[in-house]
Parts: C-alpha cells; structure tokens; sequence
C-alpha cells in the first residue's frame, strides 16, 4: 500500500467507518502540511456545497485559481480580505498573509464586486510574476482567489540587501541593450525584486525598464540585472510589433470627419471632444518627419483640410478605440483615468512596423511592398492601444504563453473595435501587402491559414529569443484566438457580451504570468459574474476552450465520460449496488460527485481502482458532512468501508489531488452495499 497523505475517521451516529492508517508527521500538536490543505479545502467544499473549483499549479503544489465560498466572514476592506487569504493560507503554503501579500490595488465595478490584486513579497522585496487577485461580491462574500504565488521562494534564504546601486544597474542595463551612449529615455526605471529563473533559482534582481528610440533601433525592455554580481540574468522585449509575423493590405484613401482643436490662423490634430477632456486628457496626432525623435511635430493645418492620409487614420482610429473601450466598457483610455492618447506617424522611413513604447503609439509608413502605412487599419491601431491597457491591468509578459495570451487579447479587442462584418476575423488585412488583395497578417477564424497553431496539439515550443518569437507569442496566439472565434461564433452569443466578458477577464482575473489555462478560467468566471453559472455565455466558453485542447467543456468534462456533468454534489449521479463507474478527472478543475440510497441499514464497501494518477476518495451524508476520506499517495486503490443507514442518501466524490488527472485512462469506482 501507498503512503497516507492524511487520513481520518468520522462517527456519525451509529455509523462507524473504518480505514486504513498510516504514520504521518509533524510537530506535537500541529497538523501536517498536507493534512492541513486538505482541511481548507473540506471546508472550502461544504460552504460552497460541492460547488467550488480548484485549478492547481502542479509544479509549486499550489492552486493558480479557487472559486467559491471561501469564508463566512464578510470583507469589506483590505484588512478583512488579509483575514480571509490568512483563513486559507495553508491552500497556498503560506506562512502569513500580512506579511507575504502588499496590496497593489483596489478596484469596485459596475457588478458591484471588489478586485483585490497582491503582491508576493519577500522580506519586503516583490516577487517577480507572482500576484494573486481575491474577488468579492457585493454583499462582501469572498468568490475567488487567483493568481500566482510561489511558497519555495522562501526556502532559498536570499540575501535582500542588494550589492549594486540603482545606477549601476542602470548603466548595466542600458549597455546590455546597446544604448549605454543614449542620452534620452522616455522610460528609465529600476527595483528590486527576487526572480526565479529558468534553472529554478531565486536571485536578487533589478528589473530595470527602459524605453528609448535613440538607438540603432527602438528599444522599450526589462533587463533583469543580478543586485549582488551585475550579471544579465533576463531581458524581456516590450516592443509590441503589429508587424511582427504577417502581412496585410493598403491604405483605403476613405473620407474621414476629424476632431481637431482651433488656434488662432489655424488647427492642431488634437481631439478636445471626448470624456478624457475633463480631466485634461487629449488625442494628439504627431510627425516625427522620417525621423526617430518622439513625440515629433504636433500636427497642424490652415484650413482643417487634412491630406496627411498616415496622420488621418491614426487619429481617426485612436478616437474610434477611445469611443469602443468607453461606451462599450466603461474604461477611460488606456489607464482609465482619462490619459492622452498620443501618436506619431511618420516614424523612420519604409518602416514596417507599429508599436506602443510604453508612453505613447508610433507608426512606421511600411515600404509599400510588404506594408503600407501602418495607421491606415482601425484593427492594428485597437491591437496597439489594447496592448497599453494590458500593460495597466493583467501586465502580461511578453513571452511564452502569457506573451501570446498578451498578443491574442490586442488581436480579439482589435477586431471587435474594427467591428467588420467579416467572417474570416482577420487581421490587418488593410494595411498587409498592398498589391495583395484579401491578405491579412492572422486569421482568428483559421490560425492554420498563416502558420499559427489552433490546438494545444499543434503548441509549438519555441526558444524565447528574438528568432523564436520570444517563446511563440505571435505564433501560439492562434490558439486563444480560435478559442475566441469559437465561443463569439456561438448561436446566441453577441459581440457586445464576448468583448464584456474577454475584458473583464483581462481587467479582473489575469495576472502577469497568466498561462492558457488560466485565461480559460478566467474567462468562464467573467461569464459567470456577468451572465450567471449556468449561463449560454458560461457554458459557451468552457466549450470554446475545450476546442482547442484547453481545460473541460461546459456539457460533459471534453473527455466523454458518460457520467458527466457531475462536477457538483447539487449534480451527482446515481449508483447501484455491486456496479462499476468507470469515469475521467479530464482537468485539473474536474471534480465527479456520485450518490445512493440504501433502502436498509447495511455495510458498505466503497472501492477506487485503476488510478492513472493521485486520486482521492470521499463521503458525505446529505448535509455535505464529511463522513470519511481515503487518500493514499500516488495510484495506490482508494477505499472506504463501514456501516451505513437505510433510507439516508449518501454522496461521493472522486477528485484529483493537487491537479492530478488523466483524459484518456478511466478510473473504476463501485459501492456494495
């Protein structure tokens, strides 16, 4: 027999049950640590009845997201919503709330719910990419934590006082990315924080930020430079390229009413109409002549006559994406604080690219072969834009798979401000090779089409350099853009509440690490805060996801498993006596909830087998009281025996320990009694 993970032992009544023991350890009088999770998670299961949702990061040993009722206290400030994190802290092996999480922000929305985002710190410093975000309802309920926080870090005994200065750092930095000469930052910033890098250890870095357009070619980037030795341990390109692996069509030459500003003998390209006004925020149009200076020439004319086709696209459109991010969903500009939107054309010359330097957007002109100007398409100006309001949120990293989430959520808000009536859902198709006709640069409706993947079985693996794309991120969004496709394609499903529900997963839910799976949950719990759990809208993005290859479906778990749904007690299927139940865990959120009946007071003998994976076993009487548990480590067969009453129902439940599942290997369950 496998080791125990925990075990325990439950009279009810005069039902005794009994299992098999084993040692475990720990200090005198203190659970172990894993006894001490599975204890939260009881409690999490029987306050939200069987109807909680567990997502784990297998690799750490702790949840990425947990949904449901996560306490009976109600929180109403920063200082509660600690209490409540501390109430579950053993979920995350952490040792104390008040100490390991620094409030970054907090946000109430229109649903009345309450975002509050943490930072992972140690001994004060930040913890690269490890934020977790704790929603609460309206009425101070707790209904979620999410994100990443990482319990090693504390084990690594990192040495906080760094070395270096800031401005040696600096200067490190600034030569690591070939412009140690440059005298004109439009960003240069650094701060500690503790990073774990790609061999697994924690060092004490800064990550310094610097955003220039002085060099031999823009730079806007994280370096992560070692605080005690001054070795480059990371850099992280933030250039966001439109450009970056597709090709698209021209400039239309379309008539456009402008919103400019009047002076005395004649007119800037600035728009002093919208909401942002009010508290000083503009759209402003620049030239930068051909040249690489930013922000350039404000742009004017003597008789509002505009003939600069570049400058008119890029300003029409930044007042279009304005319009579509606050009538459609409540966001001023890109910080939601009513910030300019600033953009130069005319940047360079035969440039083919766009890109958001982390102040402001610029547009190259393109060569006239590969691209035309590259403000001339609403969609690639959205993209950019898009890219800055990620950057004030969800803070993506622009690589692997949060780079592609990064990349795949400009793509989906591009298209939607586009709002063409376009069943291919392409993208930049009018400013992509302009001798081309019906080129484009992706297809959200057929990734495959330009060389993306649109399944978790086409992911390509990349190396997270400049030449493999920084891990994929343009090429392995063609996955979540499938999964978009698929779920707005939906019958039923509007473009209005698709944009509402992938926004407020990138506003609300999405922190800078975020994988695929991540997005998918999040996604499902925007559907659900805005459209209710059983919602078209819910069960339409669990479907979309589970297309391609990402998480279980909202109809029967993706995996055919004959039994589903069954992932709560609310939902549990009937069992017979001396039966085989042959069912899947297909993810890492599955959970299978069983019931019976016995119509005389009996024993009963409640066996698991044929475990691909850790799997645990569990009863409860109709209350949702525990009865009792088997959890045996690794794929050691799961029992549970003792005398139950007649005429009582009894519920089972089945469940992956720590994410554990398998979608193609069965396990076999069966109750005699």
């Amino acid at each position: 027999m496998g080791a125990k993970k925990f075990t325990a032992f439950a009279v009810v009544s005069t039902m005794v049950f009994t299992l098999a023991t084993a040692n475990v350890y720990a200090a005198p009088g203190e659970q172990p640590p894993k006894a001490k999770k599975m204890a939260v998670l009881e409690k999490l299961s029987k306050q939200s009845k069987g109807k909680e949702k567990v997502t784990w990061n297998k690799k750490k040993g702790v949840p990425t997201f947990v949904t449901g009722k996560l306490s009976d206290k109600k929180a109403k400030t920063p200082a509660d919503v600690k209490k409540i994190v501390e109430e579950n802290k053993a979920l995350f092996n952490m040792d104390s709330a008040s100490s390991e999480l620094s409030l970054i922000s907090q946000e109430k929305d229109s649903l009345g719910f309450t975002m509050y985002k943490y930072q992972q710190v140690y001994q004060g410093v930040p913890v690269f990419g490890n934020e977790l975000i704790v929603h609460t309802d309206k009425n101070g309920t707790t209904t979620s934590i999410n994100g990443y926080y990482d319990p090693e870090v504390k084990s690594a005994r990192l040495n906080t006082k760094a070395t270096l200065s800031l401005a040696q750092a600096l200067n490190k930095a600034k030569a690591s990315v070939g412009v140690a000469n440059v005298s004109k930052f439009d960003i240069q910033k650094g701060k500690l924080h503790v990073y774990e890098t790609q061999k697994g250890d924690y060092r004490l870095v800064y990550v310094i930020t610097l955003s220039t357009l002085e060099g031999k070619q823009p730079v806007y980037a994280d370096v992560f430079v070692d605080a005690h030795n001054g070795s480059i341990l990371h850099k992280i390109d933030k250039v966001n390229h439109a450009a970056a692996t597709g090709t698209g069509t021209g400039v239309l030459g379309d008539t456009k009413t402008l919103n400019t500003d009047s002076y005395s003998g004649g007119y800037y390209l600035r728009d002093i109409t919208k909401p942002m006004y009010s508290t000083g925020g503009k759209i402003e149009t620049y030239t930068a002549n051909y040249g690489t200076a930013l922000p350039g020439t404000l742009l004017t004319d003597a008789d509002n006559v505009w003939t600069d086709r570049a400058a008119v696209d890029a300003h029409y459109y930044a007042g279009k994406t304005y319009d579509f991010y606050y009538n459609k969903l409540g966001r001023n500009s890109f910080d939601n604080r009513g910030a300019t939107l600033k953009s130069t054309v005319h940047y360079s010359r035969n440039y083919n690219n766009a890109f958001w330097n982390g102040t402001q957007m610029v547009y190259g002109d393109g060569d006239g072969s590969q691209f035309t100007s590259l403000s001339g398409a609403l969609d690639v100006v959205a993209h950019e834009i898009t890219h800055a309001v990620t950057e004030r949120t969800a803070g993506l990293v622009y690589e692997y798979q949060p780079g592609a989430l990064n990349e795949s959520f400009s793509d989906v808000l591009g298209n939607l401000v586009e709002n063409k009536n376009d069943p291919k859902w392409l993208l930049g198709e009018d400013v992509t090779t302009p001798g081309i006709a019906g080129d484009a640069l992706r297809s959200m409706s057929n990734p495959n089409e330009y060389g993306q993947p649109d399944h978790m079985n086409e992911y390509q693996n990349l190396p997270n350099t400049r030449e493999g794309d920084w891990g994929g991120v343009h090429i392995n969004s063609g996955i979540p853009n499938k999964a978009f496709y698929n779920f707005v394609t939906t019958p039923g499903i509007t473009k209005d509440n698709a944009g509402k529900i992938w926004y407020r997963a990138l506003t609300q839910y999405l922190t800078s690490y975020s994988q695929f799976i991540d997005a998918r949950n999040a996604t499902i719990q925007a559907a659900t805060d805005l459209f209710g759990a059983n919602s078209l809208e819910a069960t339409a993005v669990a479907n979309a996801w589970a297309s391609v290859g990402v998480g279980s479906s909202g109809n029967n778990g993706g995996s055919g498993d004959a039994y589903e749904p069954n992932d709560s007690m609310s939902a549990a299927k009937a069992m017979s006596s001396g039966t085989t139940y042959n069912g899947l865990i297909s993810s890492a959120t599955d959970v299978d909830w069983f019931k019976f009946t016995p119509s005389t007071s009996t024993y009963l003998s409640l066996s698991l087998t044929n475990l691909p994976a850790d799997y645990d076993l569990y009863l409860y009487n109709s209350a949702g009281t525990l009865l009792a548990r088997s959890e045996y480590a690794g794929t050691s067969s799961e029992s549970i025996a003792g005398t139950i009453q007649g005429g009582a129902t009894y519920y089972v439940k089945v469940v992956g320990y720590n994410g554990a599942m398998s979608t193609t290997k069965p396990y076999a369950l069966k109750a005699t009694y």
